[in-house]
């Protein structure tokens, strides 16, 4: 048996979510087109025959203009300590700009081993521009395989699986990484919040789990959650008219919840402006974005 960690790097929107996604046949990552969907380490055991890989799924790289910013990059950082494999996303439909090569010089200097590059979506571009962006990378770092692949076809993915068990090193080194039900629920309840909100809106909101708890009896999940803005005039938005936004965003929110814990839900969702709160530090930790244990 084969197994050992394999990070998932890239700058934002580059598909690295929903390439997890794609392969556990789940979800287990939020996705948008909008950057700062992931902001956590998200670890993800797939089982492939009788090999264990533990994805472990980072947020984008961004320059930081917040604390929150600096914890995101830390993510990042972090998962090249543990990692045995790094697959470096780069968008296929995209140029190869300073928030890849920010990624590419942070691979550099913690002199990662066993990098993959991954070259996402591949039916919107042609072998040509695959080559070329290929070359550009090569010349900073070492990539050990290249691959083509669309998430969305699924194309090109077994290929890539099979490669990492070729590399990851035998017998089980993996430990066990318990899923926290409140990471899950706020963001689950972001994704929506992102789904239904303008643009600017979902930077700078946060979701807060108040309350947790099960009813054996009734067998129903009781779920208090806060959604965090930064300003007065945020706060309307989220709320929207008659009370119709949040009510939308907690209909759905539900839905997806549902999936998760296959059980009856009561989601009860409150606005509370916190000024500032992407760089207060007792913020940050309530809601799972700090480093400190």
């Amino acid at each position: 048996m084969k197994s050992g960690y394999v990070a998932i790097t890239g700058k934002p929107n580059v598909g690295k979510s929903t390439f997890l996604n794609t392969i556990l046949n789940k979800k287990v990552a939020i996705t948008s087109p909008k950057p700062q969907t992931t902001r956590n380490q998200i670890h993800a055991l797939f089982n492939y025959g009788d090999d264990k890989i533990q994805f472990v799924d980072t947020p984008g790289w961004h320059a930081p203009n917040f604390k929150l910013d600096l914890f995101l990059n830390s993510q990042i950082k972090s998962s090249y300590k543990i990692a045995d494999i790094v697959l470096l996303f780069i968008d296929l439909s995209r140029p190869i700009d300073e928030e890849d090569k920010q990624i590419i010089k942070l691979i550099k200097e913690y002199e990662v081993k066993n990098v993959f590059l991954v070259l996402t979506k591949s039916d919107l571009s042609n072998p040509t521009k695959a080559q070329s962006y290929e070359q550009q990378i090569k010349t900073d770092i070492d990539v050990v395989d290249t691959f083509l692949i669309s998430s969305k076809k699924q194309e090109n993915i077994k290929p890539l699986l099979d490669k990492i068990v070729t590399v990851l090193p035998n017998g089980n080194k993996l430990e066990q990484i318990y899923e926290n039900d409140n990471f899950t629920i706020s963001e689950i309840i972001r994704e929506q919040i992102i789904f239904n909100t303008k643009q600017e809106l979902p930077y700078a909101t946060g979701v807060y789990i108040e309350s947790n708890n099960y009813d054996p009896v009734v067998k129903m999940l009781t779920i208090q959650a806060i959604i965090l803005v930064e300003k007065e005039s945020q706060k309307p938005i989220v709320i929207g008219k008659g009370g119709s936004m949040i009510k939308k965003i907690g209909i759905m929110a539900r839905k997806e919840l549902l999936n998760v814990f296959d059980t009856k839900i009561n989601l009860k969702l409150f606005v509370k402006v916190q000024s500032e709160w992407r760089n207060n530090e007792k913020v940050l930790a309530d809601i799972g974005y700090s480093n400190k244990k």
